[in-house]
């Protein structure tokens, strides 16, 4: 199996989502070939906590995450991204974090690779975005990987696009924009137009770069380094 040196994992269940776009954007400024993988699309089930892989780090669960995990292993660096429905990291990411067990158990082969946390939320006040975000930073780091950003994005509430938000007495629209409030095209939030957030997305994609290419050179013979990266040139 050829080695992807950076994996994007997105739990955001919509299509081409803020999540989405933010993983793949630290992806791209990377520079560096990757590969992004939406949760949603597998079946990864939660760790069922029947330590099969308690002697050679490899899960026994029968469905979709048994392959990505063989793609971590040759991995230098991830970017996870998840939001955070009821506040709370969603579903599709805690799974996916439950199951690197399989490789963390005695070994810890995901020890050493560089991360970044992307989550997104509703923000504006309201709880659940900060929250996720320390919690997909704290998983990571019990991985034993370094993290080198976490990046929070502001997002859109299903009540603003169910058809029911300004009538509906459980909406979360009076809740974060106040009693009356119109859904309005200008409430809606892109991660695109929050320029901080946004260009830290440049800067920490270039940082993996420059940390891999560097760290490349202090493998013997100068083709691999200290996480197992092959020679990406070019």
């Amino acid at each position: 199996m050829t080695r992807i040196p950076i994996i994007g994992i997105s739990g955001s269940p919509i299509r081409n989502s803020n999540t989405d776009r933010m993983v793949l954007k630290v992806l791209e400024a990377s520079g560096l070939p990757f590969e992004f993988v939406k949760l949603s699309r597998l079946n990864v089930r939660p760790c069922i906590a029947c330590l099969g892989c308690k002697d050679d780090n490899q899960c026994k669960v029968k469905d979709d995450f048994p392959p990505l995990a063989e793609k971590l292993k040759g991995a230098a660096a991830v970017v996870v991204g998840g939001y955070a429905p009821y506040g709370s990291l969603d579903a599709f990411t805690k799974a996916f974090l439950e199951r690197l067990f399989s490789l963390r158990h005695q070994n810890g082969l995901n020890r050493g690779k560089l991360a970044v946390a992307v989550v997104t939320g509703i923000g504006r006040g309201a709880p659940g975005l900060d929250e996720s975000a320390g919690q997909l930073t704290h998983a990571l780091r019990l991985e034993g990987m370094e993290v080198l950003e976490t990046l929070k994005i502001v997002g859109n509430p299903e009540c603003m696009v169910c058809g029911y938000g300004e009538t509906c007495s459980m909406s979360a629209i009076p809740w974060i924009f106040g009693q009356d409030a119109r859904i309005t095209p200008d409430k809606f939030r892109r991660v695109e137009d929050q320029s901080s957030v946004w260009e830290r997305t440049h800067k920490v994609g270039k940082e993996i770069r420059k940390r891999l290419r560097s760290e490349r050179g202090m493998g013997r013979g100068g083709n691999e380094s200290p996480r197992g990266m092959p020679d990406f040139r070019g």
